[in-house]
């Protein structure tokens, strides 16, 4: 009996083990209910119409004296590139754990951790991005001075696919309803999934700049950053098999904002809707989460 146990418990040991890591750890899609007669009624569609657009995840934290300099980096390609490059503050790792009584304006979400912890950026280091999660120079993790060859190289490229996203907010609700349809261009090799991001603006708080003296800035402002992912860490299944060309489908996405989001009173943790906007990007479901393609709507609260 023993020569067996061994058998299975090395068998479980190999399955483990063979896991990707970009699988775990992982945020489970949200377990709120949520109501299904709420609908997205809205009009105005934000849309990448056949040009290739870029996400730009920043890995940042607020006790990072480097990453001020990299999120400036960031800035510029993002004004540079309006509406082409979409960037996101992912606030991760040990520069962004709290240090009171200072840095006590917790820019973390779960969502955010489980994708540093994936990608290890956290063990390669701030400040590190990834550019569409795309291989260069024989790494997925770039550095803030790869970020503009990589933009450039990437944008002129023929997309493989289109994407569109509106949404509603019901207030009454909480609820935002997000609606997503994606258009193959050309044949896609690999199951596909959409995520969909809250990101928030102009949050002010304390942050640490090597280049200033002092280096503690009490007033920082912080852009993009990652407030939570609707639909869980790598989203939902959009297409389960590899996309053919002309393939087009679509996606509803509910998410309740948890009411003490919308404390006002509670200036630490409250997110202001009026400074949110949405981020929709189709991803490989393969290794590495090539995303594939980016859009980005100012939330309507």
């Amino acid at each position: 009996m023993k020569p067996l146990v061994i058998t299975i418990a090395l068998a479980l040991g190999i399955i483990v083990t063979s896991c990707d890591v970009i699988e775990a750890p992982y945020e489970k899609n949200p377990v709120v209910p949520v109501d299904t007669t709420l609908r997205d009624t809205s009009t105005v569609v934000a849309k990448t119409n056949g040009l290739q657009n870029i996400l730009l995840e920043d890995y940042t934290g607020h006790t990072c004296g480097n990453c001020p300099e990299a999120a400036e980096v960031a800035t510029k390609l993002y004004e540079d590139n309006k509406g082409r490059v979409i960037v996101t503050a992912i606030h991760a790792g040990g520069f962004a754990a709290l240090e009171l009584p200072d840095f006590k304006r917790d820019l973390t979400c779960p969502a955010g951790v489980a994708l540093d912890a994936a990608f290890r950026i956290s063990r390669a280091g701030n400040p590190n991005g990834l550019v569409n999660r795309v291989t260069y120079n024989g790494r997925v993790i770039q550095g803030k001075n790869n970020w503009e060859p990589l933009v450039a190289q990437i944008l002129p490229q023929t997309p493989l696919v289109d994407l569109a996203m509106s949404h509603t907010y019901h207030r009454d609700r909480r609820t935002v309803i997000v609606t997503i349809k994606a258009t193959a261009l050309q044949d896609i090799d690999a199951p596909a999934f959409v995520s969909v991001w809250l990101q928030e603006n102009n949050i002010v708080g304390d942050q640490k700049d090597y280049r200033k003296t002092p280096s503690h800035i009490t007033d920082y402002v912080f852009e993009h950053v990652l407030r939570t992912a609707l639909n869980g860490t790598w989203g939902d299944t959009l297409n389960a098999a590899p996309m053919a060309k002309g393939t087009i489908t679509s996606k509803t996405v509910r998410y309740e904002i948890p009411a003490e989001k919308l404390n006002a009173s509670d200036i630490l943790n409250a997110w202001t809707l009026k400074n949110c906007e949405l981020v929709a990007f189709v991803h490989k479901g393969s290794v590495g989460k090539e995303v594939l393609q980016v859009v980005k709507q100012k939330m309507n609260y």
